[in-house]
């Protein structure tokens, strides 16, 4: 194999332009013109609302978490409940239409029948939820009951994500996985048996010690279950976290180099195409009918996100903002009355090229002609050294009405390539 284009992979791009700018108290007083909330021409909306908690710390995992206490996630969920308020009562959000849901986590999974039952009857109150298409609701296989899948069919919720990550109980035991093989099959059947067809999995690859056969072994589960969606994301190895500790240590075996996980890849790549399943993007893949619309109209669209909770990423009104992660300061925050955003950004019109092809080119192919409509030249116009370097490298190819990413240098690298169209001061604020 060729010297890798890239000294590691990149982390997918989730959002652009990103909040990069700490608020002040006086910042803070303004946040509701900045986002333009007393706009009453509102536009469609995705919303997002994070649920931090976990029954278990994984020791791999970068994303806004904490142990999973009842007097905790009162507190949370009340001081939540109230940041949906002081969205759901200005006339942007209002006399808007949400068109997506997705509850993500932690693990919103975890949440009592109770819980769960509250906040959706909050964001009812709170959201014109009246249109929407897709509710996705996040969790773990360890923590989702029976009880709990038919609960959420009955609250509107018609798409699961599970984290299964690996169906192997040897290489799940090595992530620290509260799950196991059994427990992931239970869900998937449940999920169905609650009328809840729609099924997305998460697996991760290029574990400590696995092997090219445990992972094919891992595809050919998700193959035979038939799953719609399926995302593969490769194990990233953070220092000083506790699973780098233990393969550092000796305790684990470590991962494989950037060689084995480009073939790890692309073997996934080969064999979820025979097996009928398209590749949607760099790191989904999906049968007919298994398209996530949350995705498509966030990627694609770039409707406005609102997104509540704790270290929550989002976009409204032209302003990309940022929630504290700190559970006592997003507590504190919100029980003074201010909205718990700790960075911002204004979007401007010169940020839009930019966020076409970064987070458009994640989905493996932008639209060139749509691109000259919206900014008066095609890409490679505006951006020439960029992808004259793209081309070169066997990156992207440039067709008539598409620019897509290669098979499968491009899909491999495509996120690398996507945050080379990010401004340097932006690139900064995204999670490491």
């Amino acid at each position: 194999m060729n010297k890798p284009l890239y000294p590691f992979r990149e982390i997918g791009i989730g959002h652009y332009p990103m909040g990069n700018t700490p608020v002040t108290p006086e910042d803070s007083q303004r946040l509701p013109s900045l986002m333009n909330l007393d706009r009453t021409a509102a536009s469609p909306k995705l919303a997002y609302v994070h649920i931090p908690f976990c029954d278990s710390i994984c020791p791999f995992c970068p994303y806004p978490k904490a142990f999973n206490e009842q007097e905790a996630r009162q507190e949370y969920l009340a001081a939540l409940f109230r940041e949906l308020e002081m969205y759901g009562n200005t006339p942007q959000i209002r006399n808007s239409s949400v068109e997506a849901l997705y509850i993500g986590g932690g693990t919103p999974s975890v949440l009592e029948e109770e819980e769960i039952t509250a906040l959706f009857e909050q964001l009812q109150a709170t959201l014109p939820m009246q249109h929407i298409e897709e509710i996705t609701f996040e969790g773990n296989p360890a923590s989702f009951t029976a009880s709990k899948l038919k609960l959420l069919q009955a609250l509107g919720v018609n798409r699961i994500s599970l984290g299964v990550q690996t169906f192997n109980d040897v290489l799940g035991r090595r992530l620290g996985l509260l799950q196991n093989g059994e427990d992931s099959l239970r869900s998937i059947e449940e999920s169905r048996e609650a009328g809840i067809a729609n099924v997305s999995l998460d697996l991760m690859y290029n574990l400590p010690g696995q092997t090219m056969a445990e992972w094919l072994e891992d595809l050919a589960k998700v193959a035979e279950l038939g799953i719609g969606h399926v995302t593969l994301f490769p194990l990233k190895i953070i220092p000083g976290f506790g699973l780098a500790k233990r393969i550092v240590s000796g305790e684990l075996p470590p991962c494989g180099g950037i060689e084995l996980e480009q073939q790890m890849y692309v073997e996934a790549c080969h064999y979820l195409e025979s097996q009928g399943y398209a590749v949607e993007s760099t790191y989904d893949f999906v049968l007919p009918g298994g398209h996530h619309v949350y995705s498509r109209k966030h990627f694609d669209d770039h409707l406005d996100l609102l997104s509540v909770g704790l270290g929550a990423f989002g976009d409204v009104g032209g302003y990309a903002y940022q929630n504290v992660k700190l559970l006592p300061e997003y507590v504190k925050k919100i029980t003074s009355g201010s909205l718990p955003i700790a960075l911002g950004y204004e979007v401007k019109a010169d940020d839009l090229p930019n966020q076409f092809l970064a987070m458009g080119l994640r989905r493996t192919a932008i639209d060139r002609q749509k691109f000259r409509r919206k900014f008066g030249n095609f890409p490679e116009e505006m951006f020439p050294d960029l992808f004259a370097k793209f081309v070169m490298e066997g990156l992207v190819e440039i067709r008539e009405d598409t620019i897509a990413l290669t098979r499968f240098e491009g899909l491999f690298w495509g996120n690398n390539v996507c945050k080379e169209f990010c401004e340097e001061h932006i690139k900064l604020a995204f999670p490491k």
